[in-house]
Formats: C-alpha cells, sequence, structure tokens
C-alpha cells in the first residue's frame, strides 16, 4: 500500500499527527489529512519532506 506516516516537527522533535494518511490537500498554510477509513484532520503548516521509501511526511509547524 501507500500510505504515510505524517509526523509535525517541533525543534528536533517528531510528533506524529496522523497514521494511514492516504491524501493531502494543500492550502496555504493549511493542510487537510484524509486517512484510509475516512478519518480526517486539519493542520497548520508546511510540508518540509517526503519521504516514500519510509512512507513518512513531515511537517514544519508554522508561527
Amino acid at each position: 500500500m501507500c500510505e504515510s506516516r505524517v509526523v509535525l516537527l517541533k525543534g528536533s522533535e517528531k510528533e506524529v499527527i496522523m497514521e494511514d494518511v492516504i491524501r493531502i490537500d494543500v492550502e496555504r498554510d493549511n493542510l487537510k489529512l484524509y486517512g484510509l477509513l475516512g478519518e480526517y484532520k486539519e493542520v497548520r503548516g508546511r510540508i518540509k519532506q517526503m519521504n516514500m521509501k519510509d512512507h513518512e511526511i513531515v511537517v514544519e509547524e508554522e508561527i
């Protein structure tokens, strides 16, 4: 499968925001995350890194 884990970068620490994300809509500094089973979450920030090998998307917190 091609689901990814989305993590929020706070300084040097990573906090998991959502697992099994299959879609991200980007609207300026707002990210809309959609999960495999219909979960939905919004987070303020920007995508800093997408690592497809490790299925991880890193979001940098907007200040």
